[in-house]
């Protein structure tokens, strides 16, 4: 399964959360979920950190260089 990738919108909504919970079942081990909103959306991050801690994921979250973007990077746990 190749890795998965998600854009959250200005606001992470039920939507949102909904779509990331879709995602988790088609993550196998080695695959990642990337999650990446606008960095000053960031705050809002922490209902997406609760549902891949739920799941039980591990996962790392970084800006980029640039300033605008935020990613959360996510994957099952060995």
């Amino acid at each position: 399964m190749p890795d998965i990738s998600l854009r959250m919108g200005t606001a992470v909504t039920s939507s949102d959360l909904a779509r990331v919970r879709d995602a988790l079942p088609r993550l196998d081990r080695g695959d990642h979920l990337t999650i990446t909103m606008e960095a000053a959306d960031a705050h809002q991050a922490d209902l997406l950190l609760e549902l891949l801690d739920d799941h039980g994921l591990d996962y790392q979250s970084r800006g980029d260089s640039d300033g605008r973007t935020y990613h959360i990077i996510a994957r099952r746990q060995e």
